[in-house]
């Protein structure tokens, strides 16, 4: 794809996702999704892991800056998987999209692929669970990159009783990751905060 119609096609999902964030869907935020699409851009992942792909569009951003990766998405809502892969064809990377309409509970421990990008933002209270299978499915050199991981401001302070579960899930993955010395992981206060990790291998663990 020249630059030409891979820049107009951005424009045009950063569009959509204006509109969706106006409906009231929880897009990811724009310097968080600038931010991870250069970062794809730069690293140029085969093999790219989204869970919680919502309408697909920043599946879609991260294919068409990456024209050699396949994605494979982790929705559970039926119909925002539809869209998703409706947003897919729009874009024309369909053929290099699959997503698995599920709980990433159940999924994520049986996933058999290896990944070069690990996007992560689903169900923020399974962060924790889910991070030793993350780790396993990353390949060396890959990137885990988690969102709101500042969620709402509560790490930093209180959290309403409700969201004590999710906080803590957050500070443990946190913890876990910031400790492994298998990662080389920073930690942004950005918009709603984000984590990324890279997966070193032996030759560079005491760099960290």
């Amino acid at each position: 794809m020249v630059d030409g119609t891979k820049n107009a096609s951005i424009n045009q999902i950063k569009i959509l996702r204006t509109q969706a964030r106006a409906a009231g869907n929880p897009v990811l935020r724009d310097g968080t999704f600038d931010f991870l699409v250069s970062l794809a851009e730069k690293k140029r992942p085969r093999k790219i892991l989204e869970v919680g792909v919502n309408v697909g569009l920043t599946g879609a951003a991260l294919l068409l800056v990456c024209p050699d990766s396949a994605l494979t998405g982790i929705e559970i809502s039926e119909s925002l998987s539809a869209a998703a892969k409706e947003n897919y064809k729009r874009f024309g990377v369909d053929s290099r999209a699959k997503i698995f309409t599920g709980d990433a509970s159940a999924i994520i421990p049986v996933l058999t692929g290896k990944y070069d990008l690990i996007f992560l933002d689903g169900p923020k209270g399974h962060y924790y669970e889910y991070l030793p299978y993350l780790k396993d499915a990353l390949n060396v050199g890959g990137v885990l990159f988690a969102d709101d991981v500042a969620f709402h401001g509560y790490i930093k302070g209180d959290a309403p009783r409700k969201h004590s579960t999710i906080k803590r899930s957050i500070e443990n993955y946190l913890s876990a990751v910031t400790r492994d010395k298998d990662f080389l992981t920073r930690v942004y206060d950005t918009e709603d905060g984000f984590c990324v990790s890279e997966k070193l291998d032996g030759s560079n663990r005491g760099n960290t």
